[in-house]
């Protein structure tokens, strides 16, 4: 946790960032955005303190941290590395201790060393974990801002994903202006360009990006000069950017660079406040902190405030869907006329996910909820319901456990819609919830089917198959579920359990073992893993993860009763009457679900 030195006055909430943006008139103020990885996480792009640690496992694994010193200590006599690597490494093992992320300022040193001797390699590596990635929720209201009338529409990044570009592509109509490389830097200054320009100070990852040390020192061709003026005009707002990079963080520490109106540095609340560096140059810079939920919530708010009428979910469907239906219209009518035969063109719709992270982020996504309740009634009373109608009132209905209307409701949107496997997932569920399992198979068989890759879909039919006791069948979709998600705890935790089932405990503690270390403060697995280690006669061991449960659960009634069987087994009769007068007294037993909730 970073110490607070900046003055408290210059911490805003998001809602005052959100005011500061609305209150601008007559093009009086422009903004524009600062990203860097942080914007990038909820669209499937590890964050650099992620890739630090992933980085730092690998190397410790694959080659051991001897071999790397020697390396390092070349490097860092011909100035390539800018630390010693034993201040990494302490650093890394300090993080191993606590859990929490790596600093952002050896991001660059370690990808040096984690790619060495081939370098390329590294730009292979990021390219393949950008290649799935898709906009997260957050960059569909930065879309609307980019193409506003209110000159807001540069976007200055030190990411080398597309997710800028794909967002403005799939939510507007308008062409940016993608700066890939620092020949082209001049463009980023002109004042006379409307459409939005994306700015990639590191180039993109098809352009050699920037990545090593030596390479960001400094900032390239003339991005100094042209951000410099970019500066007097534009008031930045900083998302996702921890200033590991030595180049655009020394241009924004600068004080012979000024700016006009200060700058809006954001941070994510549950992470503290950042480095005292930062809190320095926005105290300098005379602009504010602004305590947030994350990228995605920041632009919701933006979005709620200042796109209202366009972010909804009805009204985003509608706009997809036009857009969408124009496009295979013109692309029928070619069709027919080049080949002289008819076609029929399916489309599928995006299926997102949103992320609730506090409580003012609950309180915008009700506002668009609340809306969209009230345009499904107005559809339902002219019998003119969408697909998407019917699948957002099975998602209340099952929330109110009514079930059997739910699958009403998810039958109707396939009807409407066939070719959306969310609709068959949930029906499954709703099946699942009503006990009728081979139905429920049925569903999860075809929204696999319609999406080959849906992980959801695979674990929902491998925790079906487990009520059936079709345990071979049960692995094998958490398998795949698995392979299509490594981070995804609950397959690991429910594999674990189906093999302790068939008594295969070593596969079961292994499984355990890696759901406690993607999610530490889940107390079930720890629960399980106990419970294998004393079918494998294993006390000692049984004992120290059923009491960790117990201790990340104080109402986990089983893990207290399996913990004093133990006791009793061990002769410590006092200290098993004492679980069991605990496990006697709690009334809640929601952690005796064996299997962890079957996710929407």
């Amino acid at each position: 946790m970073s110490k607070q030195i900046i003055e408290q006055y210059r911490i805003i909430s998001t809602k005052q960032l959100v005011k500061a943006i609305k209150d601008v008139d007559n093009n009086s103020e422009r903004f524009c955005f600062i990203l860097g990885s942080g914007a990038s996480v909820s669209s499937g792009i590890p964050a650099g303190g992620g890739l630090e640690c992933k980085w730092m496992e690998e190397i410790e694994k694959d080659l051991g941290f001897a071999e790397v010193r020697t390396i390092a200590e070349k490097l860092r006599a011909d100035k390539l590395l800018d630390h010693e690597f034993k201040e990494i490494e302490e650093a890394w093992q300090e993080t191993k201790k606590s859990g929490g992320p790596l600093s952002s300022e050896y991001y660059f040193d370690i990808y040096k060393l984690r790619f060495f001797p081939n370098h390329r390699n590294g730009y292979h590596y990021l390219e393949n974990i950008m290649a799935k990635s898709k906009p997260s929720f957050g960059y569909h209201p930065l879309a609307l801002m980019l193409t506003s009338d209110g000159g807001n529409n540069l976007v200055i990044t030190t990411n080398f994903d597309n997710l800028v570009e794909d967002a403005l592509f799939m939510y507007t109509d308008s062409k940016p202006l993608v700066i890939n490389h620092e020949l082209l830097a001049d463009f980023a200054g002109d004042p006379n360009i409307k459409r939005p320009i994306i700015a990639k100070v590191h180039r993109g990852i098809f352009f050699d990006p920037l990545n090593r040390p030596e390479e960001t020192k400094e900032l390239k061709g003339k991005w100094h000069d042209v951000l410099v003026s970019v500066f007097h005009s534009y008031t930045p707002i900083v998302i996702g950017y921890g200033g590991g990079d030595n180049s655009l963080m020394e241009l924004l520490l600068d004080e012979n660079v000024k700016m006009k109106n200060g700058i809006y540095w954001c941070y994510v609340e549950e992470f503290g406040l950042p480095n005292e560096k930062i809190q320095s140059l926005v105290q300098k810079k005379k602009g504010h902190l602004v305590c947030t939920a994350g990228f995605d919530a920041v632009m919701l708010a933006i979005g709620n405030a200042m796109f209202a009428d366009k972010i909804g979910v009805h009204e985003t469907e509608q706009y997809l869907n036009s857009r969408t239906n124009t496009q295979i219209e013109n692309y029928e009518k070619e069709y027919k006329r080049l080949t002289e035969y008819e076609n029929k063109i399916y489309t599928a719709n995006a299926e997102k996910e949103d992320t609730q992270s506090n409580t003012e982020f609950r309180k915008e996504i009700e506002k668009i909820e609340t809306r969209g309740t009230a345009s499904e009634n107005e559809r339902e009373q002219t019998n003119q319901m969408t697909a998407w109608d019917y699948w957002r009132h099975g998602n209340r209905c099952a929330a109110l456990k009514d079930y059997t209307n739910a699958v009403k409701c998810y039958k109707n949107a396939i009807d409407k819609q066939p070719a959306t496997s969310t609709f068959y997932n949930d029906l499954g569920l709703a099946y699942s919830n009503l006990g009728e399992h081979q139905k429920a198979i049925e569903n999860y068989s075809k929204a696999i089917e319609v999406k080959p890759d849906y992980e959801t879909a695979y674990y929902n039919r491998g925790a079906t198959y487990d009520d059936l006791k079709e345990y071979e069948k049960a692995i094998a979709d958490y398998n795949k579920a698995i392979e299509l998600n490594p981070a995804d705890q609950s397959a690991y935790n429910n594999r674990g359990y189906t093999y302790n089932t068939l008594g295969e405990y070593d596969k079961a503690i292994a499984d355990f073992s890696k759901a406690i270390e993607l999610a530490p403060s889940f107390a079930n697995p720890y629960k399980h893993c106990g419970t294998a280690w004393k079918e494998k006669g294993d006390l000692e061991k049984a004992l120290e993860f059923y009491t960790m449960a117990t201790e990340l659960d104080s109402q986990y009634k089983e893990a207290f009763l399996d913990r004093a069987e133990i006791y009793r087994l061990l002769h410590k009769d006092e200290q098993a009457a004492a679980d069991e007068k605990i496990a006697e007294e709690l009334q809640s037993e929601t952690s005796l679900i064996l299997l962890p909730p079957i996710r929407l």
